[in-house]
């Protein structure tokens, strides 16, 4: 039985990222993150992640594909946004410089990058699910999304994303989510200092999920951690239908 109790949470299907400027550009909202700053601890800081999508040349009559290709998001609040840009590796060997060989990104990040950036929320209606039946009465409805609190850096934090891929298994009653980009605070850096990286998830219980760093290809993750593989990170993991 599906629980009757309603909540809200955000409805990534019309949430969007934005900025403004002489030239204005929209991303679909693909997940978000809510920690506290360093600076401002009694505030929360927002911070929103983009779809990836090919980098093109823009306002072109012909060769809208930038050469050589990459995958670019952009991940940001008003107060700092940063792009993320991974180079396509069979593209790499034969286009790319011998610098751009070695670091395979151009990413771009620190002081606003944009005029008026801004996180546009919407929140929708939504119904807890926590058990196996609940999971599978609604499961071909493919409307599943998730929120996770954890503890990175000694600090808490709050994952909302939608779940692109979800597997149950009638017979041993059990299920089992693959998601991503999600934007997943660091852990491992030498400095220590806070940061994120988009990243892919997996879980399968409420209480822990795995992760690899760095969606899609991991050129970020090489002096994290495991190289940037997490396994049973624990954490508290709500789902919603």
């Amino acid at each position: 039985m599906v629980h009757t109790d309603q909540t809200k949470r955000i409805d990534f299907t019309r949430s969007n990222l934005s900025w403004s400027g002489p030239s204005k550009g929209i991303f679909n909202l693909v997940s978000l993150l809510n920690y506290q700053r360093e600076d401002d601890e009694k505030s929360t800081h927002t911070v929103g992640l983009s779809q990836a999508v090919l980098a093109g040349n823009m306002y072109v009559d012909k060769e809208l594909l930038k050469e050589p290709p990459y995958l670019f998001q952009i991940a940001g609040s008003i107060q700092e946004q940063r792009i993320f840009r991974s180079f396509i590796p069979d593209q790499v060997k034969r286009k790319l410089s011998n610098w751009m060989k070695k670091n395979l990104t151009g990413d771009t990040y620190g002081k606003p990058l944009f005029d008026e950036l801004g996180l546009n929320i919407i929140r929708e209606k939504a119904t807890p699910v926590s058990t196996f039946d609940e999971i599978d009465a609604v499961f071909l409805e493919n409307r599943f999304s998730a929120k996770v609190m954890a503890t990175f850096e000694q600090k808490s934090v709050c994952l909302e994303f939608p779940v692109n891929h979800m597997n149950v298994k009638l017979e041993t009653r059990q299920w089992q989510v693959e998601t991503g980009p999600i934007l997943i605070p660091v852990m491992g850096r030498n400095e220590g200092a806070f940061d994120y990286l988009p990243a892919f998830v997996h879980f399968n219980s409420f209480d822990k999920m795995d992760i690899f760093y760095d969606y899609p290809f991991g050129y970020r993750s090489l002096d994290l951690l495991n190289k940037g593989v997490l396994s049973n990170v624990p954490c508290n993991i709500q789902l919603f239908a």
